[in-house]
Order: C-alpha cells, then structure tokens, then sequence
C-alpha cells in the first residue's frame, strides 16, 4: 500500500502467522503471496494446501466505506513471544509494518485514494 510520499513508501513487510485470503471481485490483494506458498493447518502438519492467486491481505471499498481484511494480526502488533521472548511484529528490526499499518489506516480514513 503506497504512502503519501516517498517517505512513507514500504519496503519491506513481515509477517509471523496467518492464513490466505482471496477477496471478492473488485477487491485488491495488498500482501500478494508467490505462487509457490501454501497453507498448512497446522505447523507440524504434513498436508498443505497450494496458496498460489491469493494473499493475506485485501482491501475493498464497501458501500460508502472501505474494508481492509487481514490473514494475519501479529504483523500488526508487537509482541514479545514464549520463554526465549521472541521479539514478533512491529517490534523485529529491519521491517517496514509500523508504516504499512498507518498506511492502512491513512487509505482506510480517505486520506490516500
């Protein structure tokens, strides 16, 4: 999702968890997946299910309103993780969510076309 100017352009996104989405038409996919991913339902599954045409986020415009649907909160967040405190999220170095997420909300209030 494009910022307002070259300050606010992302380079690079991380995400943690989640799942795949495929948005209905007229809906744009903001975090496109390679058509090599997959999902799988569990981490210790053996079976995977291909994820190629689908991402894990979409954005649509809705009536008079805009939607933004996630596959996947923790890249939203920031959280310290488990008994080792894995750091996950906003709060990893050398990833760009904290703008994704105020992008988000700046085209989410009309702020960004």
């Amino acid at each position: 999702m494009p910022g307002r100017n070259e300050t606010e352009r992302i380079n690079l996104v991380r995400s943690f968890t989640g799942q795949s989405l495929k948005g209905p038409e007229g809906s744009v996919e903001i975090l496109k997946l390679a058509d090599s991913a997959t999902d799988k339902p569990e981490y210790t599954a053996e079976t995977s299910t291909p994820a190629a045409g689908r991402a894990q986020a979409i954005a649509l415009k809705f009536g008079k309103g805009r939607v933004v649907v996630q596959g996947e909160a923790a890249m939203l967040s920031a959280q310290i993780s488990g008994p080792d405190k894995r750091t996950m999220g906003m709060n990893v170095p050398g990833n760009d969510n904290k703008q994704y997420a105020l992008n988000l909300l700046h085209w989410l209030s009309g702020i960004l076309k």
